[in-house]
């Protein structure tokens, strides 16, 4: 069964448009004209590999938790989604899961065959939702899991925005006053006869074109290496481990890693998942591989028969009072209630850094432009500014 759009003239001549489910064209073409509506034109909607924005899916999951909410069946609740919501690319996958269900999937299983549009972690709480039999609340929780995810995404572009606006301010005040005036300043001064010209104005006129240049021609060396950390695997893993060594953004991108373990913890285990479940879920979240890592040795000694708190006792990005909470958790039999209150106490110290790290880098972009702009200043009108008075003396 494929999902085909349609265009179609009613009994009354108006043109009316829609989707349809339908095994081939034919079918597509018997159904629509069954309602006593004439196809003009049938398209199918194919399956895309394109990437969704997180609004859409936060979309999508909020129709889903009102539905299901209302009692509604979960496949009926897609059908509605695809009748009044949904971008094409969502929508084309949306109709493959549906088909799928139709069929006889789980819903896990029809869901893993749309992993370009949900991530392991999605699909991985859905076929936990299966075993436990807890669907709308995995569903609730996955929802706020993505409207975290969106603030704290949203607020990183506001701390950003303003810095990377100084920083385009200050690379065309380079560029403009040091290619465009510099030359024709040196000219200028060179025409008042002075014999030396100033060490503040040489370095102007000399080394800060250069300095420019040089910028200019790495920045295409840089987009190639970011586009090859997208390609590359390896190369994406030292990019991050160079990232990761930068003050306030590392740290910042550790606690983001970090939250998203507790919070999927969490919603996994308020599921009643079980725990080593619970962390393959949360280990496939993780895109840093030193952390990746040690959350697998942490695997592994939970197997091996150590408690979950001597397990974590291991890692070296875990502080004594996380371990001192998980060993409550776990003493209280409520490891759910502890994940949460971690995530929580994580996220709104992610929401500080944000905004500490925009104020930081704004006041820094702000001194650096500054300090440009006067190096110009001094270096190329204040030489002219003496040459002029001792001209006119």
């Amino acid at each position: 069964m494929l999902l085909y759009k349609y265009e179609a003239l009613s009994n009354s001549g108006e043109k009316i448009s829609g989707s349809i489910f339908a095994e081939n064209y034919k079918a597509a073409y018997e159904s629509i004209y069954s309602r006593k509506n004439y196809p003009l034109k049938i398209t199918p909607i194919f399956i895309s590999n394109k990437k969704v924005s997180i609004e859409d899916l936060l979309i999508f999951f909020l129709h889903i938790d009102l539905q299901l909410k209302c009692k509604v069946r979960i496949n009926e609740a897609i059908e509605s989604f695809l009748e009044l919501h949904g971008s094409k690319i969502l929508k084309s996958s949306l109709a493959a899961v549906l088909i799928d269900l139709r069929n006889g999937s789980s819903l896990g299983e029809a869901f893993e065959k749309c992993e370009n549009i949900f991530d392991s972690v999605i699909i991985g709480l859905l076929k936990s939702a299966e075993r436990t039999g807890k669907i709308s609340d995995i569903i609730s929780n996955i929802l706020k899991f993505l409207k975290l995810q969106s603030e704290w995404k949203n607020n990183i572009k506001r701390a950003i925005a303003y810095p990377i606006f100084l920083a385009c301010i200050a690379i065309f005040v380079l560029i403009f006053s040091i290619i465009l005036l510099g030359p024709q300043i040196s000219s200028l001064i060179q025409n008042f006869g002075a014999d030396e010209v100033p060490f503040i104005t040489r370095f102007v006129i000399e080394y800060l074109p250069l300095i420019s240049h040089g910028v200019i021609c790495f920045l295409p060396f840089f987009i190639l290496i970011m586009l090859l950390s997208m390609i590359i695997e390896k190369t994406r893993f030292f990019m991050m481990g160079l990232v990761l060594k930068i003050p306030k953004i590392g740290q910042l991108i550790i606690k983001t890693n970090f939250w998203q373990l507790c919070k999927i913890l969490h919603i996994a285990l308020d599921a009643k998942l079980d725990f080593i479940d619970a962390m393959d879920i949360a280990i496939s979240a993780i895109k840093i591989k030193n952390i990746k890592n040690e959350l697998l040795k942490v695997r592994e000694k939970i197997v091996e028969g150590y408690s979950i708190s001597e397990a974590f006792s291991g890692m070296s990005l875990i502080s004594t009072s996380v371990i001192s909470a998980i060993g409550v958790g776990e003493e209280s039999n409520d490891l759910s209630s502890s994940f949460a209150h971690m995530s929580d106490n994580q996220y709104e110290e992610i929401i500080l850094d944000i905004k500490s790290l925009g104020q930081f880098l704004s006041v820094g972009l702000t001194l650096f432009t500054g300090i440009i702009f006067v190096l110009i200043i001094c270096g190329l009108f204040f030489p002219i500014y003496s040459y002029v008075e001792v001209a006119g003396a």
